[in-house]
């Protein structure tokens, strides 16, 4: 056997053996969960079994007025029957299916490119939202074609993200736009209660509306609000601000606005926070917490932290707008409950890996939370598992992981929703899935309180 023979006939061993140990953990989980009473989660490798295929059909429209290119994916699911086959635990990571409805659209609106003179960007205001530049109001007297809404990507040709890089531009410069998504503009909806057309008053950017629709203001004033139809995000303009208006918030598609998951230093709750910003960020998003430190090198402003000053921090906790807090050598660190609330009303489930004690905080109407304790295996298991990893922990650090993994559920027992026996990172973050999956379809009951 020659070399090239031989190495693929590892890697097929391997392969192999990896798609054995997937599903001799999921057996596992089964079995725990019958002996525990806890119903099973939803897992697709049983046969014969309904499967929803996906279908997509592309098309590219061209706004007349504006000229921005809107393409739309119209997604279909088709019930079909399929029969499982076990996935290695090194593959791809399993993704949320569309929403329910039979027939959804996902717009994904293409970049465009205007010319402008740089002194013109006086005219417009930008904010970094979900590090990104979105312009959020432009001047009526404004004569460009940059829109409230906008993402500026590019100035000529090179990327930008900060507000300092559109500062000192002269001459002639050429910005790359595209609309926001909706979580990457202000989390500011109502819903309207007369129709109106601007198209009647002359304005630049002209929007018509009619009772019911639901618009994301980006900027408001005495006069004007500047914002947008939900329905088509590049259909932009200037409504009245004494137009009749309900203001109303967006719920996730999860039914729940938090979701905490619990668990000890190193069990690998900050990974799964990760896999599922990673997967899907127009579903889940996060929050930067504060520090009182000092800025590091390569560090970035609402990217890492918010560096605040100490005095800022204790403020909030004195006036309760801290959800939790420590101090590590000499500084502050904590995540603000206003910081929560603006990724809430984005519509996104705000994932969070905090201490039990936050739950004194977010288990409530307000934030709806759906917590998962995230364990490890009994040591002894815990030990062979450990085995297999390239960097060994010592005994001592796992015994401590299984102790506070036990404190954890025995603090706050009737507060945790579901407990994740982290044997495999894959195979629990499949069944984090399937469990964020049925909350989407099922009845969810949840304390009378919450609904006061």
């Amino acid at each position: 056997m020659n070399g090239e023979d031989e190495l693929g006939q590892l890697r097929s061993n391997a392969d192999n053996l990896a798609r054995c140990l997937h599903v001799l953990l999921e057996k596992i989980e089964k079995i725990e969960q019958r002996q525990n009473g806890t119903p099973p989660a939803i897992h697709r490798h049983e046969e014969p079994e309904k499967y929803e295929q996906v279908q997509l059909e592309d098309r590219v429209e061209v706004d007349e007025k504006t000229g921005v290119k809107k393409r739309t994916i119209v997604t279909e699911r088709v019930l079909t029957t399929k029969t499982f086959h076990a996935l290695a635990v090194d593959g791809p990571s399993p993704s949320l299916a569309p929403l329910h409805q039979a027939s959804i659209l996902e717009p994904v609106y293409q970049a465009r490119v205007v010319n402008i003179d740089a002194a013109h960007l006086a005219q417009v205001e930008v904010e970094t939202i979900s590090q990104k530049l979105v312009v959020t109001r432009v001047s009526p007297y404004a004569k460009h074609e940059i829109q409230p809404g906008d993402v500026i990507s590019a100035v000529d040709g090179k990327p930008v993200n900060l507000r300092g890089d559109l500062e000192n531009l002269t001459g002639r410069i050429s910005l790359t736009l595209t609309p926001a998504a909706i979580h990457q503009a202000p989390s500011l909806f109502y819903r309207i209660q007369d129709d109106y057309n601007s198209v009647d008053n002359g304005q630049r950017l002209s929007i018509a509306v009619k009772k019911g629709d639901v618009v994301q203001v980006l900027s408001f004033d005495e006069a004007w609000i500047q914002a947008r139809k939900m329905a088509d995000l590049s259909q932009v303009g200037y409504l009245p601000a004494s137009l009749s208006l309900e203001k109303v918030s967006m719920l996730t598609p999860f039914g729940r606005r938090v979701l905490v998951l619990l668990g000890a230093v190193g069990v690998g709750r900050r990974t799964l926070k990760s896999m599922l910003l990673h997967l899907a960020p127009h579903y889940f998003s996060t929050v930067v917490p504060l520090t009182s430190r000092a800025q590091r090198p390569g560090e970035r402003e609402g990217r890492e932290y918010h560096f605040v000053r100490k005095e800022e921090i204790y403020q909030k906790i004195r006036e309760g707008g801290m959800i939790e807090w420590g101090e590590l050598d000499d500084q502050l660190y904590g995540t603000s409950a206003e910081s929560v609330r603006s990724e809430v009303r984005s519509g996104r489930l705000c994932v969070l890996d905090c201490a039990p004690q936050a739950l004194n905080y977010l288990y409530n109407g307000e934030f709806m939370p759906f917590v998962v304790h995230v364990r490890p295996p009994e040591l002894e298991e815990l030990e062979q598992l450990e085995m297999l990893r390239r960097h060994h922990r010592g005994v001592d650090k796992l015994s401590a992981i299984c102790r506070e993994s036990e404190r954890i559920a025995v603090s706050c027992p009737s507060q945790i929703h579901l407990t994740l026996i982290n044997r495999n990172i894959d195979v629990t973050f499949k069944r984090l899935l399937d469990v964020l999956e049925m909350m989407r379809y099922e009845t969810q009951w949840v304390p009378e309180s919450w609904m006061c």
